[in-house]
């Protein structure tokens, strides 16, 4: 298990943003947590001492630094702003960092602090150390910029339709209204009037448009047969991302001209890129590379970050396999199939989250660790997935999210008839991966020779019940309404057909999970004891949704991995 151990160690760097004097900011886990680290050209520190997590920041004009950090995962993110001296900004609610004023001297943010539901515009003065309320809107918002024309907020209708909003000399303008559903966010301010955004209206797949504000009319500038996921301009210039089967293509886009070409790039998934004064800051993430900062300048990429990787022999493990493979009713999923360096002792079946989301070729510390341990894992998008278009995405609503469970038994299937698992597999899946995982034991038990849930949903009705008040409505979109569809919910819900699982499991829940509550782990356990049935259970008292805490990870993850191997062997 040392080299187990030594992979579920590897440390990250991600989301790289330039600051006054070129001075490049990034966040890193090299301490055991994420913390706020910068790199002035010569070398890397970190800009402050925290106890807690650090999820995301911004920095001002004049070098103030605003962040929020949570507690043992607790994902109830506390805002501060780091400017001389630490002092906290809101701490009530959740509170979603935004941007700062062009003159750095205010900082735009949304938060629940006055409710549980609404996601409420504030606006904090640096002068005056008091945040005030400018704007109500229901639901999940987000402040995406503050250029000259105006603060520029996105509202979630849901997880795949959104609007952004103008705010203004104290009104607020809907700038990308649509009929039906639609993405748009991520809105940057060009100047003269113009506004650059990601939207898939009127369109399949996600691409970048630009609105003259004057009149409200758009067009899009960039739109292909994929989705761009970010974006960011300089000057006359576009640098873009594109979701190309799961990896990222870099692209960079003369505007008035409209000349793209491909920029070289290492092969894994952008997660962040930042284009200022003709440098592209990006980080990267890659099964066999890690995730990591780079600079792009002036036709080469240079790694700027090396995180530890403690001898780990991540760079061994094959670029994977994307294969298509058909289900039940003909039509074509595709998988990725990561393969060890070695010879595979067995398979297992990742089930990815979401469900809005997508497997791809990232460096995901559990399925690393498990090639590195000689099992190949096998990773479908099955019906639901993002990065295939929208009518894929809802191919799994309502009823039809059986056909996203017989997706992962058609999988198995298909494993089996290929060769690629000559013994039964194991299933894992964490969030909604793990809700898949315990449909799959129980709709085709006697395929599996394992399964390991984490952090997943047993009953649809307890679950949106009593998770998080703001989450709740973008939920029922996705799995149907408390109201209107119990009955369909139950159905749908493992705990109906939790008798029919016999494989050994493996649950592993967060006790701060604010998204899916500690009680569906509960629940479920305390079922497969009372029908007898092999089950253990990992308890964490210091984590969510996701395990935070790098000994956490070597701990919880080693034991899935121990989990894996008895079964095999037997």
């Amino acid at each position: 298990m040392d080299l187990v151990k030594r992979v579920l160690s590897v440390r990250a760097a991600t989301t790289p943003r330039r600051g006054p004097g070129g001075v490049l900011y990034y966040l890193s886990d090299v301490t055991g947590h994420m913390l706020l680290w910068k790199f002035d050209g010569g070398k890397h520190d970190v800009v402050l001492p925290w106890d807690d997590r650090i999820g995301d920041y911004r920095v001002s004009k004049d070098g103030a630094l605003a962040f929020v950090s949570d507690k043992d995962g607790d994902e109830k993110w506390r805002l501060y702003l780091a400017d001389n001296e630490v002092y906290e900004i809101s701490a009530e609610g959740v509170n979603n960092l935004g941007a700062w004023s062009p003159d750095g001297l205010k900082l735009a943010f949304t938060s629940t602090r006055d409710g549980q539901s609404d996601f409420n515009v504030y606006v904090y003065d640096r002068s005056l150390r008091k945040a005030e309320k400018i704007a109500e809107i229901p639901g999940i918002n987000v402040v995406e910029e503050w250029s000259e024309a105006g603060v520029f907020i996105t509202h979630y209708e849901t997880n795949l339709d959104s609007t952004i909003y103008l705010y203004k000399d104290g009104q607020l303008r809907e700038l990308t209204k649509h009929s039906g559903e639609a993405l748009n966010h991520s809105p940057r301010y060009v100047g003269n009037g113009k506004l650059l955004f990601l939207t898939n209206a009127d369109w399949e797949y996600v691409g970048i448009a630009q609105m003259d504000l004057s009149t409200g009319n758009w067009k899009y500038i960039v739109q292909l047969d994929r989705d761009i996921e970010h974006f960011d301009v300089w000057g006359s210039y576009l640098i873009f991302a594109v979701n190309e089967e799961g990896r990222s293509g870099l692209y960079q886009m003369h505007i008035p001209s409209g000349l793209t070409y491909k920029l070289a790039s290492p092969s894994g998934v952008v997660t962040h890129l930042d284009f200022k004064d003709g440098v592209l800051a990006f980080s990267l993430s890659s099964i066999n590379k890690g995730h990591e900062v780079y600079i792009y300048q002036q036709g080469a990429v240079r790694q700027i970050t090396h995180s530890p990787k403690f001898g780990a022999p991540i760079h061994n493990i094959p670029e994977p396999a994307s294969v298509w493979y058909p289900s039940f009713d003909g039509r074509k999923i595709q998988a990725n199939l990561y393969y060890p360096p070695g010879e595979a002792k067995g398979v297992v079946v990742y089930l990815h989250g979401g469900p809005e989301s997508q497997d791809r070729p990232e460096f995901k510390p559990l399925i690393a660790a498990l090639l590195i341990a000689g099992y190949a894992v096998a990773a479908p998008n099955y019906r639901g997935s993002t990065g295939f278009g929208k009518t894929f995405t809802h191919l799994d609503d309502l009823e039809r999210r059986w056909d996203a469970i017989k997706d992962v038994v058609a999988f198995g299937k298909w494993l089996e008839s290929q060769g690629i698992a000559k013994k039964k597999p194991c299933v894992l899946g964490g969030s909604y991966g793990g809700y898949l995982t315990l449909m799959a034991l129980a709709t085709a038990p006697e395929m599996w020779s394992c399964g390991v849930e984490m952090v997943g949903i047993f009953n649809l009705v307890t679950f949106l019940e009593r998770t998080a008040p703001w989450r709740r409505r973008y939920r029922e979109a996705e799995y149907g309404s408390l109201d209107k569809h119990r009955e369909l919910l139950q159905q749908l819900s493992p705990a109906t057909h939790v008798e029919k699982i016999q494989a050994p499991l493996l649950v592993v829940h967060g006790v701060n999970d604010i998204r899916v509550p500690l009680y569906e782990a509960e629940q479920l356990v305390q079922r497969l004891r009372e029908l007898g049935r092999d089950v253990t259970f990992i308890v964490l008292p210091d984590e969510g949704h996701t395990i935070t805490k790098i000994h956490n990870r070597v701990r919880v993850y080693s034991e899935v991995i121990q989990f894996i191997e008895k079964q095999f062997s037997v």
